[in-house]
């Protein structure tokens, strides 16, 4: 849903400047809304003319699509009639301000100032529209020979070629102009584009392009790719899983430890070691310890106390 509160088009500002454009949008509106009665008076003295309703929505509608300081220099203003009759005589006559300064726009635009013939469009039409309504009629010679006589001295020959065509009347509007500006603009860029390359090379096509598998090439690694250079011999590249430092006949003469195939010949086969491969342990036979006397371990392993150890060594003494 639409905000109440939000202008449909752009307030009038204090000073006024495009004030002809904001009356045509208020009278296109008060059209649609039915409050085009409100701005006129009654033609017949027996008629009423609209409904209070009818006014106060019209006024509201009106303070809300003019600068804020304009809507308390007016704010005693009951009537839209009254609102719109002072700003018309206040702003009425804003084209005899603006001419002279539109005037010097005019004469200071140039093709040659735009890097886009769009922009420059833009603003032709534009000053178009403002002479217009400050009562200086621009016709579609003024704006093609403006146009013409603005390019830049790097295209000349363009110029020439255009002013013929217009002299021979094929170009007869401002837009059939402007048109095939464009056309010529979008041409250089293709040409700038293909002059990238220095003269006799092609393409460089992409080294992994995708490309659906259609069973030719068995070899390939990845869903819907193939190789770009297949073999006639169907042997495995040099790159590649399983396949690494093969060459061109597909077989190695580097040992690897997890190959089944020797250096020299298919029978000399290594058998994989274990990763974690056991510990042998020493064998202890049944004597006893040198140092605490207890059996099953040698002497650099026990673990005796100091205490137990003396002891042992009292008792070796004394059977001695």
């Amino acid at each position: 849903m639409a905000d109440p509160t939000r202008p449909e088009f752009d307030i009038l500002d204090s000073e006024g400047l495009e004030y002809h454009r904001w009356v045509s949008d208020v009278k296109t509106a008060f059209v649609a809304k039915e409050y085009s009665a409100t701005l006129t008076d009654p033609k017949d003295p027996t008629d009423k003319g609209p409904s209070d309703n009818v006014k106060a929505n019209a006024l509201m509608f009106l303070r809300k699509h003019i600068d804020p300081s304009l809507r308390w220099e007016y704010l005693q203003l009951k009537t839209p009639k009254e609102l719109w009759d002072a700003l018309k005589g206040r702003f009425g006559n804003i084209h005899d301000t603006l001419l002279s300064e539109l005037t010097v726009q005019w004469n200071e635009i140039r093709l040659l100032d735009y890097k886009r013939v769009n922009d420059f469009n833009k603003d032709m039409l534009r000053l178009k529209a403002c002479l217009n309504f400050c009562g200086k009629d621009l016709t579609e010679d003024d704006m093609i020979q403006k146009t013409l006589s603005t390019f830049p001295t790097s295209t000349l020959i363009l110029a020439n070629q255009y002013r013929l065509e217009y002299d021979n009347k094929r170009i007869t509007t401002f837009n059939k102009l402007i048109n095939l500006l464009q056309v010529a603009k979008r041409h250089n860029e293709v040409l700038l584009n293909n002059n990238v390359r220095p003269v006799g090379t092609k393409k460089i096509p992409e080294a992994n392009y995708g490309k659906m598998n259609s069973g030719k090439n068995p070899n390939a690694r990845g869903v819907g790719r193939v190789d770009p250079y297949p073999r006639g011999n169907k042997a495995q590249r040099g790159k590649g899983r399983g396949s690494r430092g093969a060459g061109r006949g597909g077989s190695s003469k580097v040992w690897r430890r997890n190959d089944t195939i020797g250096p020299s010949s298919q029978e000399n086969k290594v058998k994989n070691a274990p990763n974690n491969p056991p510990v042998k342990k020493e064998r202890v036979g049944d004597e006893p310890c040198y140092r605490c006397g207890v059996a099953g371990h040698w002497y650099k392993n026990c673990h005796a106390s100091a205490k137990v150890a003396a002891s042992y060594k009292r008792y070796r003494e004394s059977k001695e």
